[in-house]
């Protein structure tokens, strides 16, 4: 518990004062947020996953002075997360899994996983910050940000977790 707290503000400081707004090639947003939201503990019906999306979103807003932009992004990022995970991985392996990382699901599920909430993040946040949301600029801005994003992510994941199952041939 202690380790994540440290993990968790570290991610919140990054994404407060290190990449508050950066733009990387004018179309690249990266947000560590979405690594608590990707890879919050997962119970089935909980209210401490919507209540943990509600006051990161709150905290990010009070900070960037968004007006209730991340809050209503983490909170419908959070709610369509606690389906997803049902549909992708079925409910009977969500007992066994902690934390929805890539050694717990594997690449190619945690691909699944992640690619549509990432690109439901990047579209919500589209909507709400451009007059236009069909655009050529914002289709661009969600791909190539949730793309850099995802690949953000695996790295984190891949440097910051252990791999468990790694003495398991022997």
């Amino acid at each position: 518990m202690r380790n994540n707290f440290f993990l968790f503000s570290f991610l919140f400081f990054l994404q407060i004062f290190v990449l508050n707004k950066v733009l990387f090639y004018k179309y690249i947003v990266l947000s560590p947020i979405l690594i608590i939201l990707l890879l919050y503990n997962y119970q089935k019906d909980s209210k401490e996953s919507l209540i943990v999306s509600f006051v990161s979103g709150l905290l990010l807003d009070i900070f960037n002075d968004s007006l209730g932009v991340y809050i209503v992004t983490c909170i419908v990022v959070m709610y369509f997360r606690n389906f997803w995970v049902l549909k992708i991985i079925g409910e009977e392996k969500t007992e066994e899994i902690s934390i929805m990382s890539v050694y717990e699901l594997g690449a190619f599920q945690n691909l699944i996983y992640s690619s549509p909430l990432i690109i439901l993040f990047f579209s919500i946040l589209s909507l709400f910050e451009s007059e236009l949301f069909f655009s050529a600029n914002n289709l661009l801005f969600i791909v190539s940000s949730a793309s850099a994003n995802y690949v953000f992510i695996l790295l984190f994941q891949y440097l910051f977790f252990e791999n468990k199952v790694r003495d398991e041939w022997r």
